[in-house]
C-alpha cells in the first residue's frame, strides 16, 4: 500500500520549478485527517470486513470508504515521465528521474522520486522572420515590451505568453482577423553553451497575400423588442454620433450607450476598444445579455467592419424577500457583549433605467427582532433595528463624465444612498439619518471608491439604567451618547490576485486609506467667526459635530497546498485620530474592538482592552488603535463538506492619547507589544457550498488584563482550567 511519495532533489533546482513537481504524481495516498487517521480507509476496511454483508456495511464501503492505494509501476512510470517533460519546458532538456520503492512497514511503503535536472538552457538571440514588412515593423517598433529576455532561463510557458502578447499587439492594431495559428517558434539548441536561439516566424495569410488591417464601418446598436409591452408602437431607427440607434419598444437615452462605446465610426479596430465596448454594456445591468457580432467586408485594400451590437432587456421591476434566522458576535452594546439569536426580513424592490439613463433605483427595507444577553419579563426579543434605505446606482461618474471615457476602467459607477434607522437594544435607543454619494472606479485587480461627502444625523438615548447613573459623572459616556452629527468623506481601494495567479498563493488588500471629518464644518465656522458653545465645540444646527481621520489596512494571504489542505492569514491595521472639534472622542461607531468569532476567538466581542487597562467598572473596550493577526490551517476531514482549522489569533486596542483615568489604555511604542493579546485553537467547519457554518472553540495563551508577569495564562493549563477559560464561536462563511 502507498503511503506516501517524495521529491528528492539529487542536484541545484530552481526552489519554484521544484515546488511544482509534486502536482505530477499519478498515485496518492489514501487520504487522511492531520496524517493521523485515514478515515477513509477504515470505512472501507470496515463494511469489507467478515463474511456477511449488509446495506450498512456497503454504505461505508462503497460510499464512504475507499480502497487501499496499492503500488503500481505504471503510476510511477507515467510520474516520472510528466516530471521530466516539466523540467524540459524550464529548459533542463536532459534532465532524468529515478526512482525507488521502501517498505515503511508491513505490505505498506514509499515511493521516492530522485531528480537530476541537470543544467539548463537560456535564451539566445531572438530573430524575427515576418514575411508582412508593416507587421515586422510594428513587432519591432514593440520589440521593448517582448517576454523573451536573452540570459534567461529558457520557459515554453514564456513563449506561450510572447504568442499571446503579439496577437493582443496585432489585433490592437487593426488585424481583426490575425490569430495564434499564423505564429510559430522555431528552437535551435545546437550551437552549444546551453543557449536555445529562438526564431519568430509570422506567415502571411496565404502565400503571397499579406494580412490586412481593418477600419469600422457601420455600427448598430438594436435594443430587442419588448414583447411584454405591446401598448407602444415600434420607434424607427435613429442616427447618434457614431452608430444608428434601434431602440424599439425600450426608451433608454443613447447617450448612454456612447459613453459605453469606444468603436467609433472611421477608427482602425483595435480587441481593446471591442472587449472594453462589450463589459461596460454589460456592466450596465440592464440588459439580460450582450451580442456583439461583426461582419466582414474584404472586398477593398484595407477591410471594413460593420459591427450589429443586440441588447436583451432585464426585467425592469423586480421584487425580492428575504427570510432570515440571525445570530451574531458584532452588536454594539456595552453591558451584554455576547452574542445575540433573532429573526429577520428584508424587502428590496427594483426599478432598472428608471429615468431612462440606465440608473438602477433600490428601495430596501429590513426589520430585525434579536435576544441580546440575558431576556426577562417574559418578552423573546429585548432589541430590534428597523431601516429604509434608498439607492440610485448610475453607470457613469456624476458631474465629472470625462471619467467615462477612460478606457483603463472597466466601469464607473457613481451610487446616491439615503437610509433612515431606528434602534432599540439593551443599553441604548438610536436614530439615524444618513446621506451621501460614492463614486467607484473598477479596473482589472483594483477597485477606487470616493465619497466625496456623507452627512449623518445620530440621536440616541440610553436606556440601561446602569448606564443612565453612569453617564452622570462619566464624560465619556456622554459624548458618546450624545445628539451629533457627521459630515466626511472617504477614499479607499480594494486589490487582489486571485483571478490571474497561477500559483498556490494569492492576496487581498483593502485600504480605507482616509476618512475625514469635520474639516469643512470647523472651516466654515472659522471663516464667520461663528461662535462655540458652552463646552468649547462649533456646533451645527445646535448639534456637536465630531472632527477626526482615520485609516485601516486588512491584508490576507491564502495558500493552497492541495485540495485538501490550505492556510490563510491575515493582518488588520487600523487608526483615527481626533481633532479640532472633538479632540478626545471619536464617534461610537467609528471605533475599533476586538473579540468575536472574527477577531480574538478566546474572547467575547468588546471584551479586551484597550492595551492592558482592566477595571471591574470598566464598561466600553474599543480603541483608537487597532492591530491584529489571524491564522488558519485548513484541511479536509471527509469529502470536503466537513473541515477542521488550527487557528491563532493576538492582538488587541489602544487609545492614542494618554488617559491618566485609564492608566495601560494608551498605546506606546516601548510596550505595546507586551500588551498583545494570544489565543489558539481547533474548529470545523459544515461546507455546504451555498453555506458555511462554523464552530471554532478557543482558548487564551497570553492575556495582557494580567499583570506583567502572569501573562502567559497558558502555564496555567490543567483540563479544569482549559473547560473554565474556553470559549465556543458559532459563525456563518470563514472569519477571513
Amino acid at each position: 500500500m502507498l503511503v506516501k511519495n517524495k521529491v528528492k532533489v539529487e542536484a541545484p533546482l530552481n526552489p519554484e520549478i521544484a515546488g511544482e513537481l509534486s502536482s505530477f504524481y499519478k498515485q496518492r495516498p489514501n487520504e487522511n485527517f492531520l496524517g493521523l487517521f485515514k478515515t477513509k480507509l477504515f470505512f472501507f476496511n470496515w463494511g469489507s470486513a467478515g463474511k456477511k454483508d449488509n446495506g450498512m456495511k456497503r454504505f461505508f464501503r462503497d460510499k464512504l470508504g475507499e480502497p487501499p492505494i496499492i503500488i503500481d509501476s505504471v503510476y510511477i512510470e507515467s510520474t516520472t515521465r510528466s516530471i521530466k517533460s516539466y523540467l524540459k519546458t524550464k529548459g533542463h532538456y536532459y534532465s532524468d528521474v529515478k526512482y525507488d520503492v521502501k517498505k515503511t512497514g508491513k505490505k505498506k511503503g514509499k515511493v521516492i522520486y530522485h531528480i537530476y535536472p541537470g543544467n539548463y538552457y537560456r535564451f539566445g538571440n531572438y530573430e524575427m522572420n515576418i514575411a508582412d514588412k508593416d507587421i515586422y515593423d510594428l513587432v519591432l517598433a514593440n520589440a521593448d515590451n517582448s517576454l523573451i529576455i536573452t540570459g534567461k532561463r529558457f520557459d515554453w510557458e514564456v513563449i506561450l505568453k510572447e504568442k499571446e502578447r503579439i496577437v493582443d499587439l496585432l489585433r490592437n492594431n487593426g488585424y481583426y482577423a490575425f490569430t495564434k495559428d499564423f505564429i510559430e517558434f522555431d528552437t535551435d539548441t545546437a550551437l552549444g553553451n546551453w543557449t536555445a536561439y529562438i526564431a519568430l516566424n509570422i506567415k502571411n495569410k496565404s502565400d503571397y497575400e499579406p494580412h490586412k488591417k481593418y477600419f469600422i464601418n457601420n455600427i448598430i446598436i438594436e435594443v430587442d423588442k419588448n414583447n411584454d409591452d405591446v401598448s407602444k408602437s415600434i420607434k424607427d431607427s435613429v442616427p447618434f454620433k457614431s452608430f444608428t440607434y434601434i431602440p424599439n419598444q425600450y426608451e433608454l437615452n443613447p447617450e448612454i450607450l456612447s459613453h459605453n462605446l469606444f468603436l467609433q465610426r472611421g477608427d482602425l479596430f483595435k480587441q481593446l476598444n471591442l472587449t472594453r465596448s462589450y463589459g461596460r454594456l454589460s456592466d450596465l445591468n440592464i440588459f439580460k445579455f450582450v451580442n456583439v457580432n461583426a461582419d466582414v467586408n474584404d472586398t477593398g485594400i484595407v477591410g471594413k467592419l460593420d459591427f450589429n451590437i443586440r441588447l436583451m432587456p432585464s426585467i425592469k421591476y423586480f421584487y425580492t424577500i428575504e427570510p432570515q434566522a440571525i445570530t451574531s458576535d458584532q452588536n454594539n452594546t456595552l453591558t451584554n457583549p455576547g452574542r445575540s439569536y433573532g429573526i429577520a426580513a428584508t424587502l428590496q424592490f427594483n426599478n432598472r433605467n428608471v429615468f431612462r439613463n440606465a440608473e438602477i433605483f433600490q428601495l430596501t427595507y429590513r426589520t430585525s427582532f434579536e435576544a441580546q444577553g440575558k431576556v426577562s419579563g417574559g418578552k423573546i426579543f429585548n432589541a430590534t433595528q428597523q431601516s429604509l434605505t434608498a439607492s440610485i446606482i448610475m453607470p457613469r461618474i456624476l458631474f465629472f463624465p470625462f471619467f467615462d471615457r477612460n478606457i483603463n476602467f472597466l466601469s464607473t459607477k457613481s451610487t446616491i444612498n439615503t437610509s433612515l434607522i431606528y434602534e432599540l437594544n439593551v443599553d441604548y435607543q438610536r436614530q439615524v439619518a444618513t446621506s451621501g454619494l460614492t463614486y467607484q472606479f473598477n479596473k482589472k485587480l483594483i477597485s477606487y471608491y470616493f465619497a466625496p461627502i456623507e452627512f449623518s444625523y445620530i440621536r440616541s438615548t440610553l436606556q440601561s439604567d446602569t448606564l443612565i447613573e453612569r453617564a452622570k459623572t462619566d464624560i465619556f459616556l456622554q459624548n458618546f451618547f450624545s445628539n451629533y452629527v457627521i459630515m466626511d468623506s472617504r477614499f479607499g481601494f480594494s486589490l487582489s490576485n486571485k483571478s490571474i495567479t497561477k500559483r498556490k498563493s494569492y492576496f487581498f488588500l483593502r485600504w480605507d486609506a482616509l476618512e475625514i471629518a469635520g474639516n469643512s464644518l470647523t472651516a466654515i465656522n472659522e471663516l464667520l467667526n461663528k461662535e462655540k458653545s458652552s463646552n468649547g465645540q462649533y456646533q451645527l444646527l445646535g448639534l456637536n459635530y465630531f472632527q477626526y481621520a482615520k485609516s485601516a489596512i486588512d491584508f490576507r494571504y491564502n495558500t493552497i497546498y492541495d485540495k485538501n489542505k490550505s492556510t490563510a492569514c491575515r493582518f488588520f491595521t487600523g487608526i483615527i485620530v481626533p481633532y479640532g472639534n472633538s479632540p478626545i472622542y471619536t464617534p461610537f461607531d467609528k471605533r475599533f474592538f476586538v473579540g468575536g468569532a472574527n477577531s480574538l476567538r478566546a474572547w467575547k466581542p468588546r471584551s479586551i482592552g484597550p492595551g492592558s487597562y482592566v477595571s471591574d467598572y470598566q464598561i466600553d473596550h474599543s480603541g483608537d488603535i487597532k492591530i491584529e493577526m489571524n491564522a488558519e490551517y485548513r484541511f479536509n476531514i471527509y469529502n470536503h463538506w466537513l473541515e477542521g482549522v488550527l487557528f491563532s489569533d493576538a492582538g488587541n486596542i489602544w487609545g492614542i492619547k494618554d488617559d491618566k483615568t485609564l492608566p495601560g489604555a494608551e498605546f506606546n511604542i516601548n510596550r505595546f507589544y507586551k500588551e498583545i493579546a494570544v489565543d489558539a485553537g481547533v474548529g470545523i467547519r459544515l461546507n455546504f457550498t451555498i453555506i458555511i457554518i462554523r464552530f471554532d472553540l478557543a482558548i487564551p495563551i497570553r492575556d495582557p488584563s494580567f499583570a506583567e508577569p502572569d501573562r502567559w495564562v497558558i502555564k496555567n493549563f490543567t483540563g479544569r482550567w482549559a473547560y473554565d477559560n474556553s470559549y465556543l464561536n458559532f459563525g456563518i462563511g470563514y472569519p477571513f
